[in-house]
């Protein structure tokens, strides 16, 4: 139980932020101790240098100036014998090593030369324990020489500054190493709070609760372009479940009607006993409505694979001209039988690559609706126009038309308008929706528009570069 615990733990957004968080800071804090560290070693050192290159010309001055190698070490001895902080030792040589004078125990230091002409080094005294800091330089006097000078500087104080400056690093990295954990905890607290408000939220969305959204947090910051984002997917799937709920609604509405009707039909042909007449009759109706049945079936199909995207266009370059006079003489007879004037207006030869079966269905869903809801001795139009990219097909009725509010909906999915315009011949309101799934899968655009007088008219507009 306590491992889970532990590994529970651990795995938390705010604790691996934090350990994060904790090891970057001790690591840029070593860096930069060891930075600072070095600078502080090499400035301390630098200035023993010139403390060290500043008594060395003070050593030959004194020497210059007493015309006396011997004398001047003595004068230049008592001069620095008085000092606290960093003591100087001296030693002056000829230049095959013979010591001419030294101060008190310098052989200690350093027992021979160095054979350079300007030169430092560190030695160490190991039976006192001390680090010295050695200066060698050549000089000549009274035109002899060249003579050796060393001069060196215990490093005691500068080794004591440097051993307190690494204490304080040490002492200062635990301190460093808690305040991260407690600044680190603190900071990723806020967006912890805010990943669990995510989480929270996204528990609480269900196909009952798709309204749910999250709160947006003040910052202008990433976590509140999450939020955005994820609002942004809430919103794409409450409208997708919204419009699979009423497809799902439409389609149990629109199948159980002609199903209610051929139970119906069934139920009273069963009764009682009736003439072979009336039960011909009966399957005949029946028929009817299941073909109506199919009809719907084969046209949801067809749009779940617009929607799926796996529909197969089998293009090919084909004369509209020709497709429109094919629909034209298939309807011809039924716009006689009702006294409706069907005439072509125009018809231009345009060749398109087009799927033959797809634009067939469209047009036959077109001027079906136009023969069905345009009343007696009234007329339809056809046209087909060519312009530079593209074919502008219309049909066109005086009919009743459509009303203005129903002009943005007609081409979705089971929408219709009253279906008293007419009468019990109305469709399940798939036709126009695939004409326009059929239009867009070619490039193309269809719409519709009350006409000045009466009727309505329905534009297909098809590239006419449309690629195989």
């Amino acid at each position: 139980m306590l491992s889970k615990l532990k590994v529970k733990f651990f795995s938390r957004f705010d604790v691996k932020l934090t350990v994060f968080y904790t090891f970057a800071l001790l690591l840029i804090s070593l860096i930069l101790s060891s930075f600072f560290y070095y600078r502080l070693e090499h400035n301390l050192l630098k200035q023993i240098d010139r403390m060290l290159k500043d008594e060395a010309k003070e050593l030959i001055m004194q020497i210059e100036k007493d015309n006396q190698i011997v004398t001047g070490c003595k004068m230049f001895f008592e001069d620095i014998s008085h000092r606290v902080f960093y003591p100087v030792f001296f030693r002056v040589m000829a230049s095959d090593g013979i010591s001419l004078c030294e101060s008190e125990n310098f052989s200690t230091i350093l027992s021979k030369g160095i054979k350079q002409r300007e030169h430092f080094t560190v030695t160490v005294d190991y039976r006192k324990k001390k680090r010295y800091r050695i200066y060698e330089t050549r000089f000549t006097f009274k035109n002899q020489g060249p003579f050796v000078a060393q001069l060196a500087i215990n490093t005691k104080r500068s080794d004591k500054i440097l051993a307190n400056s690494l204490q304080n690093i040490f002492s200062a990295i635990p301190v460093v190493f808690l305040l991260s954990i407690c600044c680190g905890m603190y900071i990723s607290q806020k967006p912890r709070k805010i990943l669990r408000n995510i989480t929270a939220v996204t528990r609480k969305i269900t196909s009952q609760n798709l309204a749910e959204r999250l709160p947006l947090p003040p910052g202008q910051d990433e976590i509140r372009d999450l939020t955005i984002t994820i609002n942004f997917m809430l919103d794409n799937i409450e409208n997708s479940f919204n419009e699979i709920k009423q497809f799902t609604a439409d389609v149990s509405h629109e199948l159980r009607n002609p199903l209610s009707a051929v139970k119906g039909e069934i139920e009273v042909a069963v009764s009682r006993k009736r003439d072979a007449t009336d039960y011909r009759e009966t399957l005949h109706n029946c028929l009817e409505r299941i073909d109506d049945l199919i009809k719907m079936v084969n046209d949801l199909f067809l749009i779940s694979r617009f929607d799926a995207k796996k529909y197969d266009l089998k293009l090919s370059r084909i004369n509209l001209a020709g497709l429109l006079g094919e629909m034209y003489d298939f309807f011809l007879p039924i716009a006689q039988e009702k006294n409706i004037h069907f005439v072509i207006e125009r018809c231009d030869t345009v060749f398109a690559s087009v799927d033959r079966h797809k634009i067939l269905q469209l047009l036959n869903n077109l001027m079906d609706n136009a023969v069905k809801f345009t009343p007696e001795n009234q007329s339809i139009t056809l046209s087909l126009i060519q312009h530079s990219h593209e074919a502008e097909l219309k049909v066109s009725d005086s009919g009743m038309g459509i009303p203005e509010s129903d002009l943005e909906n007609i081409f979705k999915r089971f929408y219709q308008v009253d279906p008293s315009r007419s009468g019990d011949d109305h469709g399940a309101g798939l036709g126009l929706h695939i004409c326009k799934r059929i239009a867009e899968v070619h490039g193309g655009s269809i719409a519709a528009t009350r006409n000045k007088t009466k009727g309505a008219t329905f534009t297909v507009r098809l590239p006419l570069d449309q690629k195989m």
